[in-house]
């Protein structure tokens, strides 16, 4: 059953981190996206399985197959300070621990809290802590912190670099749809929104033991809800990774590129690329498109920067923290530790 409102209130709960995330196909912020529901067997072609449950290991076994790194690929760089030239850095230190960090950011929850936290940091001694209280029905949970404006976005040329450390306490175990990077903006000679995402969805496993929650860009156009009635493009599509799971339990380099002309992003998990993760022009597939011809992940101008944890379905609670954000015109690279 779809809930009735007005293209304005929808855009505003899909694309502030607010999102409603109805479930039913084609009614709502995301659906679940095609691809078995648990991942299981060999691994795949150039692929690597990545640490068992509960390890902690979590990661980056091998390359994932699909996609090609070109211009983007290789190592990320370690060492030296990259906020010397970066666009943006924080490290948290600064904001008053047990609220949420002040300008530049801004938290944006539905169903969580988001807070500067001394207990755990991967630099200093704060970082911030994002969590999600459990959902027992199909709806989105938000937590997130914003960058928008401030000298930062736009971003000349609408290219930019992102890095993040993060420490994420559990995976979801079954098929989640969740985010934790999205860039958003209005899509350049158009009056549409859309979204770039890193995230996840599907579980993978080795017989019956769940190794972790496989990685995935995602591409949505969030004022085309309720679909029929907002304003096209509707999307929603995906490109999953090759069996590379989310880091759990432990602290985490992610990196990103965000390239809006040649409509691109592309992944690493410390320091390594993960070309199944590249998309230019197009991905696997999309909930809201026929599969041919492959439909175009254009990018918006970029505006704003989410992060943190956002899931649209059934899902148990959620703690992660982010620590050490920079934002670049080139790539930033892992800490040396």
């Amino acid at each position: 059953m779809l809930i009735s409102m007005s293209k304005s209130m929808f855009y505003s709960f899909c694309l502030t981190g607010v999102a409603f995330g109805l479930l039913l196909a084609g009614g709502g912020c995301k659906t679940t996206h095609v691809g078995s529901d648990a991942l299981g067997g060999a691994t795949g072609t150039g692929g690597g399985v990545a640490g068992a449950a509960g390890s902690g290991s979590g990661g980056v076994a091998g390359p994932g197959a699909g996609g090609s790194p070109g211009s983007d690929g290789g190592a990320g760089a370690t060492g030296g300070d990259p906020c010397t030239t970066a666009l943006f850095c924080d490290d948290f230190e600064k904001y008053a621990a047990n609220a949420a960090p002040t300008t530049p950011w801004r938290a944006s929850t539905n169903m969580g809290t988001v807070t500067v936290d001394g207990a755990l940091a991967h630099s200093g001694s704060r970082s911030v802590k994002v969590t999600t209280q459990a959902r027992t029905t199909d709806g989105s949970k938000t937590a997130f912190i914003e960058l928008a404006g401030n000298g930062v976005f736009p971003v000349a040329g609408n290219v930019f670099y992102g890095r993040m450390m993060i420490y994420l306490d559990a995976a979801p175990a079954t098929s989640v749809h969740w985010t934790m990077i999205q860039g958003a903006g209005v899509v350049p000679g158009a009056s549409y929104h859309a979204l770039y995402r890193y995230g996840g969805q599907l579980p993978v496993m080795q017989g019956t033991t769940f190794v972790g929650s496989q990685l995935m860009a995602n591409y949505d156009t969030p004022d085309s809800y309720p679909i029929g009635s907002g304003t096209p493009p509707a999307s929603d599509c995906w490109q999953h990774a090759d069996k590379v799971v989310v880091p759990v339990a432990r602290w985490a380099c992610v990196e990103w590129k965000f390239d809006g002309p040649n409509n691109r992003m592309s992944f690493w998990l410390d320091g390594a690329a993960i070309p199944s993760l590249t998309v230019n022009g197009s991905g696997q597939g999309c909930v809201n498109q026929p599969a041919t011809p492959p439909f175009t992940w254009t990018a918006p101008n970029f505006d704003r920067l989410d992060l943190g944890w956002e899931s649209y379905q059934t899902d148990g609670a959620r703690t992660m923290h982010v620590d050490d954000v920079v934002i670049s015109k080139t790539q930033v690279g892992c800490p040396a530790n």
